[in-house]
């Protein structure tokens, strides 16, 4: 094997390995920002849920006082459908319901404002995608410098060059030509210049592609 064929060879080992350098390094940043994107949506997640479920806990408390709220009402009614009742006492219960509807409407409100605020958070999802989507673009500039190293790095291996050989043949062939004239007693100007033209004309034949 020639010096030239051991020095590609050596270049295309070369070339292999930071090929699979670039893929590593493709694979290690999905990798990571696999990971990020999972931990990012599943803390959202969580938040979303515990504060659904803190809501729906506080809901069913409020729920349950205003239930309690309505059976007083109910107890006030008939208190005062009779001809004749206590209107003091009437008026002290109904204070007290009243107070206590102002207690669990502002206790909604603050859950409520609690549960908007947290809703907010959730838009973040559409953030984390749209940082990872960031993420993988600032990355991705890395792999495509690795991979045009790596397409320079193989035409570099390619010699397209016409090699040497050629034109050192192509001197011995109109060389011949002469020699096989002057033998067959052909000496005519010519007749030297009708073969080495024949002969030129093979030897720079176009080829079919391109041509096209």
């Amino acid at each position: 094997m020639g010096e030239i064929d051991r020095e590609s060879k050596a270049k295309l080992r070369t070339a292999s390995e930071d090929l699979e350098e670039l893929i590593k390094l493709f694979s290690e940043h999905l990798k990571q920002s696999k990971e990020l994107f999972k931990s990012q949506l599943y803390d959202l997640k969580r938040n979303a849920e515990t504060s659904l479920n803190n809501y729906s806990m506080n809901r069913e408390q409020i729920m349950l006082d205003i239930s309690q709220m309505e059976k007083k009402l109910t107890k006030l009614s008939r208190l005062i459908s009779k001809k004749k009742y206590n209107t003091n006492t009437a008026s002290e219960q109904l204070i007290e319901i009243a107070t206590k509807h102002g207690q669990i409407k502002n206790d909604y409100e603050e859950k409520r404002e609690e549960l908007e605020k947290s809703m907010n958070e959730w838009l973040k999802f559409t953030k984390s995608v749209s940082e990872i989507v960031t993420l993988l673009h600032t990355r991705s500039s890395e792999w495509e410098n690795s991979a045009r190293d790596l397409s320079i790095f193989y035409q570099d291996i390619a010699d397209t060059s016409i090699p040497s050989e050629f034109q050192q043949t192509r001197d011995i062939i109109l060389e011949y030509s002469i020699s096989i004239l002057l033998s067959a007693g052909k000496r005519e100007q010519t007749d030297l210049m009708s073969f080495e033209e024949q002969l030129k004309d093979l030897m720079d034949k176009t080829s079919k592609n391109e041509e096209l």
